[in-house]
């Protein structure tokens, strides 16, 4: 099956239209490729654009591959989002998390690509949630592609079957994937892949910050990307933390109709040169992009789904000096880490960051273990977010303890260390428990991808750096088929690291909420709003970590 490029050609454009990104000039010179998506900002009209009804939407809705008419289960929001991606050959679905962007997937693989190899890369961890999904809905046998193998399933690749894959390992996959003539492929969690030079922080036990790269697992999916003839992007935060963030996705959705990365950044980022290289750290032309955007993504509106659940309620607590820990305990790591930083160096740099973090969550454990304790007195269901391995290990032994006093009670703690088959087992028996009972975790293992409906309260101690993370991990907990009026509690520490963090997501909120139109970064930002501006607090974080060395001890 071949990629189908929407691209017209022409033999002339608006002298201002050679400046947008995806807009190329043929070498002989002769004319112009045009992208459709930016037809609208150049102008034109698409008058020739066959665009999917519900007639088309009532059709993929009754496929074969289902088990059952899902017209009356299907909510308006989901049927919106399947309509565009009907109607064009790469779309984008921006839901809030717990919006059922996991069915209008499977109903978009079955219709467009019947026939057709169906593929789906996602996080490791929402991999069995797919499977799960698959069986409940579809005719289709999942087939979970794992590890480092990169082997033609046995059998080879069938229509009848739904392939499951995860960015973490799609660079195992990618030269089998390639030949397997693709029928769709869905990107679930596309912001996964946010940079085309992407790192990820991993804080080992020694203390230390291991960053690794994740070049190949963006070279293998864009190989992917051109293989497969349609392409749906889902994701509840497409900005996680400036509009640079968009390309990458928006290039493998669509290849080569947003120009390169350095276009993009310069007309939509605010690109600018500060004698060392190019940053792209702003938002200019809004309203050209918006009209971009508008042919390729349907943005669902939190209050689109949250019509159909029990309310949410949120709140921020702010710990005073009086009412936190003393964590003696972690002054030989701080001395250690403050030594370090001095002598200079991005990782000490970002060792230090992470030692200030983990002493800011130390400072609340007794709140924590305070609160849900009376949770669970009261026959609650609770969630517990940390930010790291080791706090979680730490505050999930206390917790533990701790609930040893309440019968009935069953505690699990869980973490990125903990085998994704295992999380699946967890994720399980506690939504099955009636209460009391208690899941602690680490955002980054359970804050994506996962259904954690079922929940009473769930207390954030760690904040993330990020206003993608904080969207997606409210997200867990409302979601389609919640029966609960769940709480989420922001615990912050005052004086601490805590309010440097929540002072640098007050700074991305406004550029997430203007593009992606999301209400969740605008009711968190005036959630967050009030935050103490102490020494060092204006500007980036990041900018800020050398600074900040030298504001211990005072």
């Amino acid at each position: 099956m071949s990629k189908r490029r929407p691209f017209v050609f022409t033999s002339s454009v608006p002298p201002e239209a050679e400046e947008l990104p995806g807009v190329w000039k043929n070498k002989s010179g002769s004319g112009y490729r045009v992208p459709y998506n930016a037809h609208e900002a150049i102008g034109w009209e698409l008058n020739h654009h066959d665009w999917s009804g519900d007639l088309a939407v009532e059709a993929a809705l009754k496929s074969t591959w289902l088990l059952g008419d899902m017209n009356d289960f299907a909510k308006p929001h989901q049927k919106r989002m399947l309509a565009k991606a009907l109607a064009v050959t790469g779309s984008h679905g921006w839901a809030p998390p717990g919006a059922g962007k996991t069915l209008v997937g499977l109903v978009y693989a079955c219709s467009v690509a019947p026939r057709g190899v169906k593929l789906v890369i996602t996080k490791a961890a929402a991999r069995g949630t797919w499977k799960e999904q698959c069986e409940r809905y579809t005719r289709l046998k999942p087939v979970l592609l794992l590890g480092q193998g990169g082997r033609v399933p046995e059998g080879g690749w069938r229509s009848d079957c739904l392939y499951i894959t995860a960015w973490e390992t799609i660079k195992y996959w990618q030269k089998v994937l390639v030949k397997a003539e693709l029928g769709v492929t869905v990107w679930d969690e596309i912001h996964w892949l946010r940079r085309p030079k992407h790192t990820r922080a991993t804080v080992l036990e020694d203390g230390s910050v291991r960053f690794d790269g994740l070049n190949n697992s963006l070279d293998s999916a864009r190989k992917v990307a051109g293989a497969s003839p349609r392409s749906l992007g889902l994701t509840a935060t497409p900005i996680p933390g400036r509009v640079r963030d968009l390309w990458t996705q928006l290039d493998l959705v669509e290849p080569w109709q947003w120009g390169s990365f350095h276009m993009f950044g310069m007309r939509y980022c605010q690109g600018t040169h500060n004698g060392y290289g190019y940053q792209y750290l702003g938002l200019t032309n809004p309203h050209e992009l918006k009209k971009r955007l508008g042919y390729v993504k349907v943005r669902v509106k939190r209050e689109e789904v949250d019509q159909h659940l029990p309310k949410k309620r949120r709140e921020v607590i702010r710990l005073e000096v009086a009412q936190q820990d003393k964590p003696v305990a972690m002054k030989r790591d701080i001395a250690r880490a403050t030594k370090d930083a001095k002598s200079g160096g991005e990782d000490a740099a970002g060792a230090y960051f992470e030692t200030l973090l983990m002493e800011a969550a130390t400072r609340k454990y007794s709140y924590v273990i305070d609160r849900v304790y009376d949770a669970l007195k009261n026959a609650q269901k609770v969630v517990v977010f940390t930010g790291r391995r080791l706090d979680c290990e730490r505050l999930g032994k206390k917790l533990q303890k701790k609930a040893e006093e309440i019968k009935g009670c069953d505690v699990w703690v869980a973490h990125g260390g903990t085998d994704t088959s295992d999380r699946d087992i967890i994720r399980t028996k506690y939504m099955e428990h009636p209460g009391p009972t208690l899941l602690v975790g680490t955002g980054d293992a359970w804050g994506e991808s996962v259904d954690l409906q079922d929940t009473d309260l769930a207390i954030i101690s760690m904040l993330p750096w990020t206003p993608d993370k904080v969207i997606q991990w409210e997200g867990r907990f409302s979601r389609l088929g919640q029966k609960r009026p769940v709480l989420v509690s922001y615990i912050i520490a005052r004086t601490t690291v805590d309010e440097h963090v929540a002072d640098l997501l007050l700074e991305k909120l406004p550029h997430v909420g203007e593009i992606a139109e999301d209400l969740a970064a605008e009711e968190i930002e005036g959630a967050l709003g009030g935050v103490d501006e102490s020494e060092g607090a204006q500007g980036r974080l990041l900018d800020r970590i050398s600074n900040m060395v030298s504001l211990i001890g005072t």
